[in-house]
């Protein structure tokens, strides 16, 4: 068994934290705020993640917080149907609350793992160590180091100074509402069109997440201003269901985020420092893969670890996911590129392509999702 450190108390870290504590090894995972919590709405979890991990408990816990969802439709500004993906039955794809995932996930780690307000400020790494330098706390070192820090990991700073987070062109608002009167639960919905995109995604008990995707400058000092009323003038030409989501929008509790990826590296692994989740992989929101993908790799590594020796696992980690999230970086960026057209001939012609194009091209796109291997 292995002395095993993991950086950051995300979704990715805290499921690698449970896999890995199962197994009996000796885990402690750092976070560097002083409660584990995330900024966000709602999050998609595809059946991707749910069937890797198999007969796991956590996968109850999951469910029991999810809504399901069945299609996923885009339209234009005026509530043309562009596209209606059908998901295949055995596909569960769930929408939660992205504070209750974390929170579920958390549920399966050892409360004595968790360290709070632990800020890693430098890591060296050797052959057969690697020893972390926190803030204010007293060094400490590893059989293994984890980083799931995050799209600004200093880790992978630290062992990869020329990655850094990459500006998509494109800033989005999100928000949770409640007892919101959606006519189909089981679908999501996007609105493309020249003012920006527009996604409605229901939620379990009456609740739903939204998000709205505007092309921007980086750190754009317009979009900091804007308020729910910006964004219903914005939007007010939209369908109904549009309309009625932002009223029912409180006029806080808007987040804003200008979107980032990370362009795909050659290697997760460093000596004994791995790179996981959005520290590893970061990309763009376009597939609802970021939180998956993490997690996803917390069930692969787990796999490894327990089905191979020490380098091979590291290696097999490796070959399973490097590949595999360069496919997801790059799909999800070249979604965004499409969806983000602002010149209105563009966007005629996209969407006359986009309702010709029959819905099982737009399904077969995600297909490459189910057929990794998990060890």
């Amino acid at each position: 068994m292995m002395k095993i450190a993991i950086v950051g108390a995300g979704i990715g870290g805290l499921t690698t934290a449970a896999l890995l504590s199962e197994q009996g090894h000796e885990v402690k995972i750092f976070e560097k705020n002083q409660k584990i919590s995330e900024i966000g709405a709602g999050i998609g979890i595809g059946g991707n993640v749910l069937e890797k991990l198999g007969d796991h408990d956590l996968v109850k816990g999951i469910r029991n917080i999810g809504q399901e969802i069945e299609q996923m439709e885009v339209l234009d500004d005026k509530g043309t149907v562009l596209s209606n993906v059908k998901f295949k039955k055995k596909t569960t794809n769930l929408t939660v609350k992205r504070q209750d995932l974390v929170d579920v996930i958390q549920s399966y780690v050892p409360e004595k793992q968790i360290f709070l307000g632990h800020h890693v400020v430098a890591i060296e790494n050797e052959a057969l160590k690697v020893t972390l330098k926190f803030e204010t706390q007293t060094d400490e070192a590893f059989d293994l180091c984890i980083a799931a820090d995050g799209i600004h990991s200093t880790i992978r700073q630290s062992i990869v100074p020329n990655s850094k987070p990459i500006y998509r062109g494109y800033t989005v608002f999100r928000g949770l509402i409640e007892d919101i009167n959606i006519k189909s639960t089981h679908i999501a919905k996007e609105y493309w069109s020249s003012k920006g995109r527009v996604g409605i995604v229901p939620l379990l008990n009456h609740q739903a997440y939204w998000f709205i995707s505007i092309n921007a400058k980086e750190n754009d000092e317009k979009f900091k201003t804007y308020g729910k009323p910006h964004l219903q003038a914005r939007f007010n030409h939209f369908p109904n269901e549009v309309r009625a989501m932002l009223d029912k929008q409180s006029e806080t509790d808007i987040l804003l985020h200008d979107i980032f990826d990370l362009q795909p590296l050659k290697t997760f692994i460093h000596q004994r420092i791995i790179l996981l989740g959005d520290a590893a992989h970061a990309t763009t929101p376009n597939m609802g893969q970021g939180a998956g993908q993490a997690m996803e790799d917390a069930i692969v590594l787990a796999n490894c670890i327990a089905s191979y020796d020490f380098e091979e696992a590291l290696q097999r980690y490796d070959k399973l996911r490097v590949k595999h999230a360069k496919k997801v970086i790059k799909r999800s960026r070249r979604i965004g590129k499409i969806a983000q057209k602002s010149n209105k001939l563009i966007i005629a012609i996209r969407n006359l392509i986009t309702k010709i194009l029959p819905n099982q091209f737009a399904s077969a796109q995600t297909k490459f999702l189910f057929k990794t291997k998990i060890k």
